[in-house]
C-alpha cells in the first residue's frame, strides 16, 4: 500500500518513520503547513485540516482510497518533554483533535524523565494523559493509545543519532506492530471497527485502562491523579461550583454583566454545576499549557457524549486577571492582516478566499482563540465574557 505521511519537523522524523514502517511500504512525504493561514493549509485534504484545528501532531499517516481521495490511518505525536502534568497535557489536544475527527492516535511519551537542566529531579508521567486517552476512547470509540518512549534512568533512548525513540525496544516494537495492524485494517469497509477487532488493539486498551485506573482515576480535586499533582501540591485551579454562583459573580463583578448574561444560551444556565479552571494567560506563549488542559478537563470530567453540548457540567475558564482586549486585539489584527475578505479575490489569495467562504476562520484564527471558542462554554475576563453560542 502506498502511504502518505504529513509530518512536522526535519528529515529525522522522515527517517524514523521509514524505519518504523519498514521497506515494504512506499511513503510519499508532505510537510505540514507552518501555520493555518497560508495557501498550503487551504490545499490540505479536509480531514488533515480538521485534525489541525486544535494543534499539530508530528505525523499524520494516510492512504489513498481511490485515484483522487485519501483518508487518515493514524496520527503520531512524539513527545520528548518531561512528562509531568502540565507538559503532558500540552500534548493532549493533538491526540484529541485526531480522535474527534475519527482518526486513531498514538502519543509516545516517557514514563519518567530526568529534568532537562541536568539536575537530580525525576519527573513521572502524569496519570492525566493516560486517563484522558481512555476517556477519549470511551466517548468516541476511536483508538487513542499512549506508548512509552524508552528510557534508562530517566534518560531518553533514541534511535542512532536522531532525537526520536529507539526502535529496537519492546515499546517501539509494540508500536510498530500496532501501526502495521492499522495499515492492514485500513482496506476494511469499517476501518476503525476492524482495527478494534484485532487482538493488539484489545490488548492495548486493557493496558491503557489498567494504567488509567490504577489506585483510582483522577478526580476534580486531584486532576493529575494521586494525592497531589506530580509532587507539587494540591490542584488549586480547578473547582466544581454551582452555575448560579458563577453567573452571579459575573453580574456583580463585570460591568454590564447582567446585559451580557441576558444573551447566554439556556443550555449553559440550565446545567446546575460548572467546572471552573483559572488560566493565568490567554494569548501569551500561544496559551500553553492551558490550551491543552481545557481539552483534558472536558474529556475527563465534563463530557458525556461526542458533542460539546453533551456535558454534565459547564466548562468555564475564569480569566479574571486578563482583559477581553487580548481577544479583541488579536482578532482585529487577524482580520486586518490575514482575512482574505479585507482585500478581495486575487491570484495570491484565491485559495484562502475560497476556503474562508466555505469554512470561515474556525481553523485559521489564532490557536488559543480557536481552542477556547471550540471547547469553553463560558470564558470570564476581567471586563467582559464570551460564551459558546453553537
Amino acid at each position: 500500500m502506498d502511504l502518505i505521511a504529513y509530518y512536522e519537523g526535519g528529515i529525522g522524523v522522515k527517517q524514523w518513520l521509514e524505519e518504523l514502517l519498514g521497506p515494504e511500504h512506499s511513503i510519499e512525504f508532505r510537510r505540514m503547513p507552518f501555520s493555518n493561514l497560508g495557501t498550503d493549509f487551504a490545499k490540505l485534504p479536509a480531514y488533515v485540516a480538521d485534525i489541525l484545528y486544535l494543534d499539530k501532531p508530528d505525523i499524520i499517516l494516510s492512504a489513498r482510497t481511490d485515484e483522487f481521495h485519501e483518508k487518515p490511518i493514524i496520527s503520531i505525536e512524539l513527545a520528548s518533554c518531561t512528562p509531568q502534568y502540565q507538559h503532558a497535557l500540552q500534548r493532549f489536544s493533538r491526540m484529541m483533535a485526531s480522535v474527534v475527527n475519527g482518526c486513531p492516535s498514538v502519543l509516545v511519551m516517557a514514563p519518567r524523565k530526568a529534568e532537562n537542566s541536568g539536575g537530580t529531579r525525576m519527573y513521572q508521567r502524569s496519570k492525566a494523559v493516560d486517563y484522558g486517552a481512555v476517556r477519549l476512547m470511551d466517548i468516541y470509540r476511536i483508538p487513542a493509545f499512549v506508548f512509552d518512549w524508552p528510557e534508562e534512568d530517566g534518560i531518553l533512548c533514541c534511535e542512532g543519532a536522531t532525537s526520536f525513540p529507539q526502535l529496537s525496544t519492546a515499546s517501539m516494537q509494540s508500536l510498530k506492530a500496532f501501526v502495521s495492524d492499522a495499515i492492514a485494517s485500513f482496506g476494511s469497509l469499517d476501518y476503525v471497527e476492524a482495527l478494534w477487532r484485532l487482538p493488539s488493539a484489545r490488548r492495548h486498551l486493557e493496558e491503557a485502562r489498567t494504567r488509567a485506573y490504577a489506585s483510582g482515576p483522577p478526580t476534580v480535586e486531584r486532576p493529575g491523579g494521586g494525592v497531589v499533582v506530580d509532587g507539587r501540591g494540591p490542584a488549586a485551579n480547578l473547582v466544581l461550583r454551582p452555575t448560579a454562583d458563577v453567573l452571579e459573580e459575573v453580574r456583580t463583578r463585570i460591568a454590564r454583566g447582567s446585559q451580557l448574561l441576558a444573551k447566554l444560551p439556556p443550555f449553559i444556565s440550565d446545567r446546575s454545576q460548572s467546572l471552573v479552571f483559572s488560566p493565568t494567560r490567554f494569548m501569551d506563549h500561544a496559551g500553553d499549557p492551558y490550551v491543552g488542559m481545557i481539552g483534558y478537563y472536558d474529556m475527563a470530567f465534563c463530557r458525556i457524549g461526542k458533542s460539546s453540548r453533551e456535558r454534565q457540567y459547564n466548562l468555564v475558564a475564569d480569566c479574571r486577571t486578563i482583559s477581553a482586549a487580548e481577544v479583541e486585539d488579536s482578532m482585529r489584527a487577524f482580520n486586518d492582516s490575514s482575512c482574505p475578505f479585507q482585500v478581495g479575490i486575487t491570484p495570491a489569495n484565491v485559495l484562502q478566499y475560497a476556503y474562508h467562504l466555505k469554512h470561515g476562520c474556525r481553523e485559521t484564527k489564532p490557536k488559543p482563540i480557536r481552542i477556547y471558542s471550540e471547547l469553553a462554554d463560558l470564558v470570564i475576563f476581567s471586563d467582559r465574557i464570551l460564551f459558546n453560542a453553537g
